[in-house]
């Protein structure tokens, strides 16, 4: 069988530039940031405001469509050592942002039926191990950054142990955080949905080569096709330094994996960050069971850009459900699958103007919580590109 080629050059006639088309903005990306910026322009500019969406594949084709679907407040580390590590301010604004998201996402997509993305409002836990050193660890962290969380107006619940392994089947894990107004969801009927509803024109199969300063306005060089536009948002993610170079040594890819069984009976509501999100599981509406994680068991290798499951993994998540959960093992795994997050040093999102091309913003690097940001983060780019006072999302940033 013959190799595949890949990257080869094109000829002459593929690089020949035709008449740009002509937008008021341009994004480039079709994942959860750049549909919802694309969206939030649209409602944001003046009625008649020509939004293109350039993806160059499909939309969701990488992390957006590749994740557990959850629409989580927060993160899954306890909000105590987050605040360690990246200071309290910012550990807020962070939390403060995933919860204006989750509402937002719910009451402009999902409550009122715009988008049917499978929303399952369920809440979310997040758990200790029971056992060990780790978990204690684990579940004195969780209690106390709940406590915290309350004092400062979140709807958060704190549940023992026995509560928990009610609610779970799991005799492996003790206390967590629950949140009522968190759910799961299906992220590529999402970002599907948002593409339908959004009134922008979408390109798919538009891979972007480069964006060049055109006066007071930003060519974006695309194999489907320039177009050129006042205003751009690049939304890549992991793929970003690819376009911006500027942003390798911040933005680092990084493999999750999951993997999904048969249908079956559906004893586990809600969605589920264990082992300070160690892994992750969920089951939709039919018993599916969603299962992501254990990329601790090869942290060296679940680098870089390549979207395969391993063996050494998926068999670290098969254990892990066989352990934990093992009322849910035992059905056939139907798909096995990989996606590349993008991480940043400070674990927030890099967001800001493009070197040398004015008009043009960029974000990427949402530390595997884009559900959790996107859809919020996509306004805070559509009020920047249009020129608004939005300020910063995170103090310091």
């Amino acid at each position: 069988m013959l190799a595949t080629p890949q990257a080869l050059p094109r000829s002459f006639w593929q690089t020949r530039r035709a008449a740009a088309a002509e937008a008021d903005a341009v994004v480039v990306g079709g994942g959860i940031v750049g549909l919802s910026a694309a969206w939030w322009l649209v409602r944001l500019a003046p009625p008649g405001h020509r939004v293109v969406l350039l993806e160059a594949a499909g939309l969701a084709g990488r992390a957006s469509g590749r994740n557990a679907g959850f629409l989580l407040t927060g993160t899954p580390d306890p909000f105590r050592e987050l605040a360690a590590t990246m200071g309290r301010e910012r550990a807020l604004a962070l939390w403060h942002l995933s919860r204006e998201n989750r509402e937002l996402v719910r009451g402009e997509l999902l409550d009122g039926g715009r988008v049917d993305a499978d929303f399952l409002p369920e809440g979310s836990w997040l758990a200790a191990l029971a056992d060990g050193d780790d978990g204690r660890r684990q579940e004195e962290a969780l209690a106390a950054s709940c406590e915290e969380l309350r004092a400062e107006g979140f709807d958060c619940e704190w549940r023992g142990a026995a509560a928990v392994r009610a609610a779970s089947g799991s005799r492996r894990l003790g206390g967590a955080v629950f949140q009522p107004r968190d759910g799961g969801l299906d992220p590529v009927r999402l970002c599907r949905g948002l593409a339908a509803s959004g009134g922008f024109a979408v390109r798919t199969g538009s891979p972007v080569d480069a964006l060049e300063p055109a006066g007071e306005r930003v060519r974006v060089v695309a194999e489907g096709g320039d177009v050129v536009a006042p205003r751009v948002v690049v939304a890549l993610n992991a793929a970003a330094p690819v376009l911006l170079p500027h942003l390798a040594p911040r933005v680092r890819p990084v493999r999750a994996q999951m993997l999904a069984t048969a249908a079956g009976e559906r004893p586990l509501a809600g969605v589920w960050y264990i082992n300070d999100g160690h892994e992750y599981i969920r089951q939709l509406a039919d018993g599916t069971v969603v299962l992501g994680g254990a990329r601790q068991q090869a942290a060296d290798q679940e680098v870089g850009h390549l979207e395969a499951p391993t063996a050494i993994v998926q068999g670290a998540l098969e254990t892990f459900l066989a352990d934990a959960f093992p009322h849910l093992a035992g059905r056939p795994v139907v798909r096995r699958w990989a996606g590349i997050m993008a991480f940043t040093a400070d674990g927030l999102p890099a967001i800001g103007e493009v070197p040398d091309v004015p008009g043009a913003l960029y974000a990427a690097g949402f530390n595997g919580h884009g559900m959790s940001l996107g859809f919020v983060t996509g306004r805070h780019l559509a009020r920047r590109a249009l020129g608004a006072a939005a300020g910063e999302l995170f103090p310091g940033g």
